[in-house]
């Protein structure tokens, strides 16, 4: 196998993977309603169409039966309560809940949460991050309000009424724990209402206990959240924050990317284009979620159901504003922090497999493995550019053996060459059959003769894709370099090369190394070879500095490899070759 070919074949696979999974990644749910959509999917223990038989109870129903059992035990142990007087809050305070990761503020105004603001990352703009939208305050609707975008008037009109709550104006979470109740009732029209939101000290989960009723009866409770998350507008960072929402299911993850979903004009105002939708099927927990940062929602309730409602303005053409919603019915817990692998561990027992909310994509497994080498490095390097290029240094020492077996292989491929070609213009017409057989018998007798596998220089860098792909993906997604500097320019290893000086310097060194590394390509397919370091610098050009750092360092320490493999390499060939000449001359000496 050409090697440039497969060079060009590895350029291109990274290209397409990462334009797939862009533009034509897992499809999300169609939209439609919740209700349509739960009536096609069958219940458990049900007939499955598909299959003819009887979904078994282990499939689906085991996963979710303990909590749903919990969450039943639940509802049955709240008595009704009939509403004689109305119960009101007094005054529009809001309540202030801190504990050593956060700081939450909640308004009496509807029981929502007005900020969260986390203690130990700072926004784009080196502010204290807020998770909670300040775009909300405009729209007057906030995280954990009640749903306003279904046709039940009682819940539009229930965030807007001021809850009573017992809780002073602030709370310091202690060792015990903390709690915040708001309570609401009105009895001309039958209605309670209670929020109540537990925190702990050194934990970003809130638990969260919602009732309502009507006329004594337990009703769904359809808690919104939206409409964004991290109030970050740097359009260096759109490419990787884009908004979504992820479920799982026990198996795979199920997302609407909100950007990528079919928006239509209201009849109201055509700058104003909305879209709805919803999930399907049943799931451990639901995640609104960025790259670096999501809130998670434990979904495992037997009643639980999630759906979604996308407000796009086009008013300003130029910058037109996206603002997205998703509802959780009766949600348990809500996790609300960064996408962190060690911060997730500790709240997995209570989120299952909650991890999987960072999707290093196919060889995740790899991509977790060098996270944790690189952070190992991290630790005696502060420096998270540093670390990089170290950890890069120590794993091309580690695959040198896989190199050199390849450049070894591409350069005995480039000496048979001629011999190569001498074969195929034996043979002129490789459409027959028997002569294309004949061929390659002669072209597998050259090989065995000199001892050459065609395929050596391809499996060393087959195995090692698996390796590049999974640090692309693990420094696209990783928090870890979220606003971590290097050097000088590159400020925020997150972020693009503010001046592209990595991009190109990858550039120049990867066509240097085309030059230096053995191929027997010619005209069209060598000039293609040159063209495609152009193509990949302006594919990288704004992907993070940390990804075009790796690949531009590990080009250099390649150039270094490179010139000992082939100083090895041709120093060996050229004496060989003199060695042949010199036994040519004294047999043509010898000749009568």
């Amino acid at each position: 196998m050409d090697t440039k070919r497969l060079i060009l074949a590895i350029a291109l696979s990274i290209i397409v993977i990462s334009v797939y999974q862009y533009f034509l990644g897992p499809k999300p749910p169609q939209n439609g309603s919740v209700e349509a959509r739960r009536a096609a999917t069958p219940a458990p223990g049900t007939e499955d169409a598909a299959a003819g038989e009887p979904r078994r109870e282990s499939d689906v129903s085991s996963l979710f039966s303990k909590k749903a059992r919990e969450g039943a035990d639940t509802v049955e142990e709240n008595p009704p309560v009939q509403v004689d007087a109305d119960i009101r809050g007094q005054a529009e305070a809001d309540v202030v809940v801190e504990n050593d990761v956060f700081t939450a503020v909640f308004t009496p105004r509807g029981a929502a949460l007005k900020s969260l603001v986390l203690k130990n990352y700072l926004d784009d703009e080196k502010n204290p991050l807020d998770l909670v939208a300040r775009s909300a305050e405009d729209f007057g609707i906030y995280p954990f309000h009640f749903e306003p975008f279904s046709g039940d008037e009682v819940f539009r009109r229930l965030n807007g009424e001021l809850y009573r709550t017992s809780a002073t104006e602030t709370l310091r979470v202690g060792k015990e724990g903390g709690e915040v109740a708001f309570e609401f009732a009105e009895a001309a029209s039958g209605v309670y209402v209670r929020k109540t939101f537990r925190f702990q000290p050194d934990s970003y989960v809130i638990d969260l206990d919602v009732q309502v009723l009507r006329d004594g009866k337990q009703e769904a409770a359809p808690l919104v959240f939206g409409p964004d998350l991290e109030n970050e507008r740097n359009p260096e960072r759109a490419m990787q924050a884009g908004l979504k929402i992820g479920a799982y299911d026990g198996s795979d993850i199920s997302s609407v990317v909100f950007a990528k979903e079919k928006v239509l004009p209201t009849i109201d105002d055509p700058k104003i284009e909305t879209a709805q939708g919803g999930l399907s099927g049943r799931y451990y927990w639901a995640a609104y979620e960025t790259t670096y940062f999501a809130a998670i929602f434990d979904t495992s309730g037997k009643d639980t159901e999630v759906r979604w409602n996308l407000i796009r303005d086009r008013s300003d053409k130029n910058k037109p504003i996206l603002h997205a919603y998703m509802t959780v019915v009766n949600p348990g817990p809500v996790y609300m922090g960064p996408k962190d692998e060690d911060v997730l561990a500790g709240v997995s027992e209570r989120f299952d497999r909650v991890n999987k909310v960072i999707e290093y994509g196919w060889f995740g497994s790899i991509a977790k493995i060098m996270l944790q080498g690189i952070n190992l490095v991290h630790r005696f390097v502060p420096n998270y550019g540093w670390a990089i290029v170290i950890f890069t240094f120590f794993l091309k020492l580690i695959l040198f053996p896989l190199t050199y077996s390849s450049s070894v292989s591409m350069a005995k491929m480039q000496t048979l060459q001629p011999k190569i070609k001498a074969i195929k213009k034996k043979y002129r017409n490789p459409k027959d059959p028997e002569q294309r057989q004949k061929m390659n018998m002669e072209m597998m007798a050259l090989y065995k003769q000199e001892k050459v596998n065609p395929a050596g220089g391809c499996l060393p860098l087959l195995l090692q894709l698996p390796i590049l792909w999974g640090l692309f993906r693990l420094l696209a997604v990783s928090i870890s370099v979220r606003h971590e500097p290097w050097v000088l320019w590159i400020r925020d290893l997150s972020l693009k090369d503010p001046y592209y000086v990595l991009p190109i310097l990858m550039g120049i060194t990867q066509i240097i190394l085309q030059k230096m590394t053995p191929s027997s390509g010619e005209g069209a397919q060598k000039k293609m070879m040159y063209i495609m370091p152009v193509v990949i610098t302006i594919f990288v050009a704004n992907l993070p500095s940390g990804l075009t750092l790796y690949w531009a360092v590990s080009n250099v320490l390649q150039l270094g490899q490179q010139h000992i493999i082939n100083k090895q390499i041709y120093t060996r060939k050229k004496e060989e070759d003199r060695q042949q000449k010199t036994l040519k001359r004294k047999k043509g000496i010898k000749k009568p």
